[in-house]
């Protein structure tokens, strides 16, 4: 392969002896924005970086080049069938999952590894041109760079945009196997106990990862998916983005599922770096008109609702945080999705105009959270968003749909942050509940949970702050990239 071929922007490669730190990330929003954000601040301490990406992710990395023009951008061409028999025909195109349907997922996450001969060919060409890559950092779903990194004489560390729980939970499954009882394979109530970890924590099958779940023993897809999580466990470290006055368990002592490799937990990251409103996509509203209009409102009085961007509520689903948003009388802010996702019922916005406003497409998250308007999140507790209410100290209603969501929620709860109001992908809520859930937490009687939101917020931004535990870890993972020079 002809790697003067590849495009790529490259302002900042590391030269003769300098550090030059190669990030892989999973085309996946939840994946790729923390990773991006590791990224920015590995660039603000002055180290050499180039993200990896395939061309048609490489737009989503615009705000990263615009906020540190150092940082360089590896376009790679998107496998081709021929390259690789587990991609299944009907992708259409597409390079990220936001853009497949769920049953593509497992063969398009296996069929990455195909770009692990082309990255092999571009870091030996930097390294004939004196710019050689000296470590490898790569998301927990992209374990295939560990060969890789083997192959150039380099450390390998797994990065992981989920909790450092639900990290070693995930390991301990491939590493394991567990299965249900002989004659439960249909009991999705029967619970699997992870005995290697703090606590010993017990969830029902129905919660474990979708990805394991769906495991068939001896199928190429899913021992390729098995293969990626056992090559994670050969990396020099984890790096996890969470912070240890949330997962002080699971930081703070070797974990035999994570072959007790070191865990350094440098985040909330989105919060470290004071990321943009554009991180992740244009925003459908700026974010000065969302603050401009939640200024109208008291201190903790408006919730926010939003279900990332995988899962689409059904028109049930919909139609139920409706009706609990105009019963409760609380004032809201309702990311909904875009495309593909259900409307809006008809009457809705017009009706709760005067407290409400609904963001069709991607909001500023992160910017709407901080606000002081802002006290509850109704979310589906994707990490991203559970660390982003962490770090603004806004307290969570939590709906847990699926992936590492139910880890989440039981993360937040024990911290007291969080109020459950359903769990399941396909659940339909009883409106009337939701609502009074959601009028209750506005309340008086939210009130202590509000507080002790509040007080993990302050935690939150010590850890990331000059001496703070997320601080000196991210200063440990810089020392580790300089001497492995």
């Amino acid at each position: 392969m002809d790697t003067q071929s590849l495009p790529q922007t490259c302002a900042g490669n590391g030269a003769g002896n300098a550090a030059h730190v190669l990030l892989v990330p999973y085309p996946a929003q939840g994946h790729m924005l923390p990773l991006l954000d590791l990224a920015a601040l590995l660039a603000s301490r002055g180290l050499a970086v180039t993200v990896a990406v395939t061309a048609g992710n490489a737009p989503l990395l615009a705000p990263l080049a615009a906020a540190h023009p150092s940082v360089g951008t590896l376009a790679l061409p998107f496998p081709s069938s021929s390259s690789t028999p587990l991609l299944p025909a009907g992708c259409g195109g597409a390079e990220n999952t936001k853009d497949l349907p769920r049953h593509l997922f497992r063969p398009f996450m296996a069929s990455l590894a195909a770009l692990r001969a082309p990255l092999l060919a571009w870091c030996e060409g930097q390294h004939s041109r004196g710019r050689r890559v000296t470590a490898v950092v790569s998301d927990f779903f992209t374990g295939w760079t560990r060969p890789l990194a083997a192959e150039l004489g380099v450390p390998h560390f797994t990065f992981s945009p989920s909790a450092a729980l639900h990290l070693a939970m995930s390991h301990s499954l491939w590493r394991h196997l567990p299965a249900r009882e002989d004659g439960a394979d249909t009991d999705d109530e029967a619970e699997v106990t992870f005995s290697e970890i703090p606590g010993s924590p017990r969830f029902p099958w129905s919660q474990l990862s979708w990805l394991y779940r769906q495991h068939v023993p001896g199928d190429e897809v899913s021992e390729a998916i098995r293969q990626i999580f056992l090559w994670n466990l050969d990396s020099t470290c984890f790096v996890v983005n969470t912070f240890a006055a949330l997962e002080a368990a699971y930081v703070d002592r070797p974990l035999p599922d994570l072959m007790s490799k070191r865990v350094l937990a440098v985040g909330p990251l989105a919060d470290a770096v004071h990321t943009c409103s554009d991180r992740g996509g244009k925003p459908a509203v700026a974010a000065a008109t969302l603050s401009a209009w939640l200024d109208a409102f008291p201190d903790g009085s408006v919730v926010y609702v939003s279900f990332g961007t995988q899962h689409a509520l059904s028109p049930a689903q919909a139609a139920c945080v409706a009706d609990a948003l105009a019963l409760s009388g609380a004032a809201f802010v309702w990311a909904a999705a875009r495309g593909g996702g259900a409307a809006v019922p008809e009457g809705f916005e017009s009706s709760t105009a005067s407290r409400g406003m609904v963001v069709r497409g991607w909001a500023p998250q992160v910017e709407v959270l901080r606000h002081r308007a802002v006290g509850w999140f109704l979310t589906h507790c994707g990490w991203n968003s559970a660390l982003e209410a962490a770090a603004a100290g806004v307290a969570v209603l939590a709906w847990p749909m699926g992936a590492d969501q139910f880890t989440d929620a039981r993360l937040l709860a024990e911290a007291g942050v969080a109020v459950p109001v359903a769990e399941g992908a396909d659940a339909v809520p009883d409106a009337g509940r939701m609502a009074s859930a959601i009028a209750a937490a506005v309340g008086e009687e939210g009130k202590p949970v509000r507080e002790r939101a509040a007080e993990l917020g302050r935690k939150a931004r010590a850890a990331v702050a000059e001496g703070g535990s997320s601080h000196r870890d991210l200063d440990e993972l810089v020392r580790m990239f300089t001497v492995a020079v």
